[in-house]
């Protein structure tokens, strides 16, 4: 008796295709009167993933572990163990029967084939196949189709069936030209080429921002990892970015303490950074975890310099000075007749750390984090739970051009 044992990995989501082929061949070897192979299949495991285009690392799959394993179909002492494909140049192709003993391997290989013979009937004639077998006594025979079965007793229309079990290591299980459905993105990752991206950009931008003619974030992302013509400079930019991956980090623990807060988002954001690998689904939700984080850095920093702020200016003065937007706060409309005016609250902050407020009636106003320098005149100077304020009317801002690092 001699066992055939085949190893290979598969995408989790073939493993019931495999069971298919598996049952199907085995009922039409049975038809010839050999024994079945079993099947085994592993629980499903992470393995790591390369684009099959340029063999870049993406991620990872569920992926499961098949082992088919049965007897060598064998008569009288003979066994096939190779089919020799001949083409038109000559050449011939050997492919060894599955799960082949290294022994019975090592001689089909060492075997140098002769187009068109056959040891059965030594009729000579052009055949595209022919196929080796080889007896216990170590004499090896190259037989034509038709004369396996009179010369060794083997079926050999059962035989080709058994030999489909070694085309399924070498199958392609998915779609040509597209990456998988399951595959996964490691969360570290995800979040340390976002930091980059970030960095590189000179801030966040969000898919609802695509009106100011950006490209948000997560495209980017999503761009890195999955589109094949992203420019290799512009990948390779991002992975020299050497912060990016401690920003990540400190990214990673803000979001996982987020985990169970009444805050839907942050507990949304905490789930996913505690995970080891991220679904392509929720990557913008991931990736929106570095704008989060930094928003809380800046404020945590607002809040520090805004414990020294002081009242500027005399009320009626109009002053002007650089500052950051720190909040807009949409208040209640009002109503003139037919006319709706929008009011916001926007909050300025200097670089000393002092606050300024404004409330706006103005259909344009800045965003939150936009560096700006703002013209007004003070109304009045407040103080809001410790912080003192400075009040602005009659405001006008304009977008102030950072100086370059």
């Amino acid at each position: 008796m001699r066992s055939a044992a085949m190893r290979f990995s598969v995408p989790a989501t073939a493993a019931n295709r495999v069971r298919q082929l598996v049952e199907a061949t085995n009922t039409r070897a049975a038809v010839h009167r050999l024994t079945a192979y079993s099947l085994d299949i592993s629980a499903p495991f992470l393995a790591e993933y390369r684009d099959p285009f340029d063999g870049r690392l993406i991620g990872q799959r569920p992926t499961v572990e098949v082992t088919i394993f049965g007897e060598v179909p064998r008569h009288h002492g003979w066994t096939v163990v190779a089919r020799l494909d001949h083409d038109e140049e000559g050449e011939t192709i050997v492919s060894l029967f599955p799960g082949l003993p290294e022994q019975e391997a090592a001689a089909a290989r060492e075997y140098r084939a002769v187009a068109n013979v056959c040891h059965g009937c030594n009729i000579a004639r052009h055949r595209t196949a022919t196929y080796l077998a080889r007896h216990d006594s170590g004499e090896v025979r190259q037989l034509g189709t038709t004369c396996v079965e009179p010369y060794t007793g083997l079926p050999i229309k059962g035989i080709e069936a058994l030999w489909r079990f070694g085309t399924l290591k070498d199958t392609d299980w998915d779609e040509p030209g597209s990456l998988p459905g399951d595959l996964r993105l490691p969360v570290a990752e995800v979040l340390r080429v976002t930091a980059a991206v970030v960095a590189q950009e000179g801030r966040f931008y969000s898919r609802s921002e695509q009106w100011k003619h950006t490209v948000p974030t997560a495209d980017l992302i999503e761009s890195y990892f999955f589109d094949r013509k992203a420019p290799m400079e512009w990948r390779a930019a991002i992975d020299a970015d050497a912060e990016a991956a401690r920003t990540a980090a400190a990214v990673r623990e803000w979001a996982v303490q987020g985990y169970g807060s009444p805050s839907d988002y942050r507990h949304k954001v905490g789930q996913l950074a505690k995970a080891e690998t991220v679904d392509p689904r929720h990557l913008a939700t991931l990736v929106s975890a570095i704008a989060g984080w930094h928003r809380d850095q800046e404020q945590a920093a607002n809040e520090a310099a805004a414990r020294n702020s002081q009242p500027k200016g005399e009320v009626g003065e109009r002053i002007s000075f650089n500052a950051t937007v720190t909040a807009v706060v949409e208040l209640e409309s009002r109503t003139y007749g037919y006319h709706t005016q929008r009011r916001h609250l926007i909050k300025f902050q200097d670089p000393e750390g002092n606050v300024y407020v404004w409330f706006s009636s103005s259909a344009q106003v800045p965003g939150r984090g936009d560096a700006v320098q703002v013209t007004g005149t003070v109304k009045e100077h407040s103080t809001y739970g410790q912080t003192a304020q400075t009040v602005l009317q009659r405001c006008k801002v304009t977008e102030r051009e950072l100086a370059a690092a």
